[in-house]
């Protein structure tokens, strides 16, 4: 009972560091706030500096988003050798600050909030290539699906992908337009920082539509792959309520193809696949 109870405290001091509206709340004396906390625990959580508590979680915050722009805007930073804007200085200003005190780590909304930011800061930044607008809407979505509830650890393993099998898009896609052709400029900008030479300007790219799915595993991996209306409408036969074979057949598709083009959705997140017994 005592490690159950020590664990439960730990989570609401967790809860206390990485959930600014809580913390807000209870520094207001909200006793609402604590109406899920054990009376022991709702003691030591009043019992606590607000001002240091504050300070040590906008510590932890800023550090938990430096590691996520760092990763996700690393295009960005590579085209700071132009700009002269790194994504990561967007953290150091005041609007992070004040943002600091409203973020709930790990969450949607947050990583919306933060990328909304990083896209501001770099928005300003000077000779800039014509494509970053593209490139920045594509970082920031990868950051933005990458955040939410996540499955730390499973037993279970996925179903095979039959004939039988019966799929459903997931609520972790999502499809952009762009006007750059991002996938083949990319390897080309991550080369460019390990580039000692001293290139005048930043690399070209090609200016030609281009459709991206970005989806995410439970465990929250972020894969973007090219899409088309061919996929899209693949994807929209897959209601939940029909076997692939009958969704090949909708589609006038071979069994094989559709089979192997749902191995890759549900491997890389884009669908919910179950088997129905026969």
């Amino acid at each position: 009972m005592a490690a159950t109870s020590d664990r439960a405290l730990q989570d609401a001091l967790i809860r206390l560091l990485a959930d600014a509206p809580f913390r807000s709340a209870l520094s207001a004396g909200d006793e609402d706030a604590l109406t899920q906390i054990p009376p022991e625990h709702a003691a030591v959580l009043r019992a606590v500096s607000p001002d240091r508590v504050r300070r040590f979680a906008r510590f932890i915050a800023r550090g938990y988003y430096h590691e996520r722009v760092a990763h996700f805007y690393r295009y960005s930073h590579a085209l700071a050798r132009w700009t002269r804007c790194r994504p990561v200085d967007a953290l150091r200003t005041p609007a992070c600050d004040a943002l600091l005190d409203r973020v709930i780590l790990g969450s949607r909304d947050s990583a919306h909030d933060v990328a909304a930011l990083v896209e501001s800061h770099l928005a300003a930044a000077s000779d800039a290539p014509p494509y970053a607008a593209d490139l920045r809407r594509y970082e920031s979505a990868q950051m933005i699906i990458e955040a939410g509830p996540r499955v730390w650890r499973s037993s279970a393993s996925s179903p095979a992908i039959t004939a039988t099998t019966i799929a459903a898009p997931s609520a972790d896609i999502l499809v952009l337009d762009f006007a750059w052709d991002l996938p083949a400029l990319l390897p080309t900008l991550l080369a460019a920082r390990t580039d000692d030479s001293a290139q005048p300007s930043p690399p070209r790219a090609t200016r030609t539509p281009t459709q991206l799915l970005f989806a995410r595993s439970p465990r929250a991996r972020v894969t973007v792959m090219r899409w088309s209306d061919s996929l899209a409408h693949l994807l929209s036969t897959m209601d939940g309520t029909r076997a692939l074979r009958d969704v090949a057949a909708a589609a006038g598709l071979p069994d094989h193809d559709v089979l192997e083009i749902a191995s890759t959705l549900a491997e890389v997140g884009a669908i919910h696949a179950t088997e129905v017994s026969q």
